[in-house]
């Protein structure tokens, strides 16, 4: 049975981080979802992908010919979700799914389905798998059996990354002998059975890790200076520095990043830089962010009451008392820049002083020191961008330029509605 991975209709309830990658690509506890759905879920060959057309050349540069790529279709195809999270879907769930023409649904989202080679055939279908839009309806109408179940197993929102991501560092932690160097003078709490130091890293004396409420994993190359304190459950990606930070728990730091200062529930996805004093919790920070010295996100009200951010057009009660912040790729804040709970921050913002709603991409914020909101120019944009990826020697491809470019544009109607003056301001 082959395996494709598509975006459902929820992929604007995670903007800005989905304006820059598909759903699948998501990380939350030690990897991206698409790597979770590929070790869980049995199949033949290599996965197909599905996402948004404008995505397709920068998830060709990494997977090769098997984005939207409907003929290499099998006749026994297995569609999932790709904001599943296969470790909350039963194993039964997955053996009915071993009959084709069956669906299992929850909340009227198609988590996975068994389809035969003719339901991808027709135009509209596959319309909807390179747009994500309407694509469970069109995958319901083409089973004849349906299998309902309960919510969970989906995600929905964007705060549920961070709310569940520290129990799936914890399930997905794998321990072992420490292969990197942690120095005399470290403190552990808890048992170190539950501690992981990769290959090269390294660990300075005066640090403490305390593994009393969950794991912890130190990638690597990744060093740790002191005095930091890293509790778990919590993961630190490969080539990370960490700059006497306080790393609480529920964390999870991708690759290549530099944080400092206190962090709690927190995704920093890769490449991305807190390096100093300031607080950021319950958020999800994307790639290529810098986070400027004495940057803080509020996350709880002083109320003390539920949260709400808005979703599209619509202002939705989160239901939870802790929710920060997300921040899209390229995003870059000034010091002393501050930002309310519950805010959104876009692909290529530029933020200072006190951000007290949502933040367009694209867009320099400086309401609270007498500057409004400006458009920021395109070009500077990308040029920004390059320069920080290259400090990294990672070169911006023209695809990864094009994808940016296309942001740029499908972004204007936000930020007219935003009332950002519009205009050629460089930077």
């Amino acid at each position: 049975m082959r395996l494709a991975i598509f975006e459902d209709e929820t992929i604007t309830n995670f903007s800005p981080l989905t304006l820059t990658r598909p759903t699948y690509e998501l990380f939350i506890g030690t990897s991206p979802i698409i790597q979770k759905i590929e070790k869980k879920i049995e199949h033949e060959g290599d996965i197909l992908l599905f996402c948004r057309e404008y995505l397709k050349p920068i998830q060709v540069e990494k997977y090769g010919n098997r984005v939207n790529n409907f003929d290499r279709i099998d006749d026994s195809t297995l569609l999932v979700n790709g904001l599943l999270l296969p470790n909350n879907l039963p194993d039964k769930i997955f053996r009915k799914l071993s009959e084709k023409g069956i669906a299992v649904i929850s909340n009227d989202r198609v988590v996975a389905a068994h389809l035969g080679e003719e339901s991808f055939e027709d135009e509209l279908m596959r319309k909807a798998l390179t747009s994500g839009h309407d694509v469970s309806r069109l995958i319901i109408e083409r089973v004849g059996k349906k299998l309902t179940i309960d919510e969970g197993c989906l995600l929905t929102y964007p705060w549920e990354l961070f709310e569940m991501n520290g129990k799936l560092v914890a399930e997905e932690f794998k321990g072992g002998e420490w292969e990197g160097d942690v120095d005399d003078g470290v403190k552990i709490y808890g048992d170190a059975g539950n501690i992981y130091v990769a290959r090269d890293a390294f660990i300075e004396s005066g640090t403490i890790l305390d593994a009393r409420v969950g794991p912890i994993y130190v990638g690597r190359e990744t060093y740790v200076h002191a005095p930091s304190r890293v509790s778990g459950p919590s993961f630190i990606g490969r080539s990370c520095i960490i700059f006497g930070a306080q790393i609480r728990e529920g964390c999870s730091i991708g690759d290549v990043c530099r944080v400092g200062g206190e962090v709690e529930a927190t995704i920093f996805h890769a490449y991305s830089n807190k390096r100093h004093h300031g607080y950021i919790g319950h958020a999800y920070v994307g790639e290529w962010v810098n986070l400027g010295a004495g940057t803080i996100n509020s996350d709880l009200k002083n109320t003390y009451g539920t949260i709400k951010m808005r979703i599209g057009d619509a202002e939705i009660d989160t239901g939870r008392m802790f929710v920060g912040c997300f921040v899209g790729d390229h995003a870059k804040t000034a010091i002393g820049t501050l930002i309310f709970s519950g805010k959104r921050v876009g692909v290529s913002s530029h933020l200072y002083g006190v951000v007290m709603r949502d933040v367009p991409s694209f867009t320099i914020y400086g309401e609270t020191i007498g500057f409004g909101s400006r458009e920021l120019c395109l070009d500077s944009a990308i040029k920004t961008a390059r320069r920080m990826m290259e400090r990294r020697k990672k070169g911006m491809t023209t695809a990864y330029e094009s994808m940016l470019r296309h942001v740029f544009s499908m972004t204007s109607e936000e930020r007219a509605k935003a009332g950002v003056a519009a205009g050629k301001l460089l930077l």
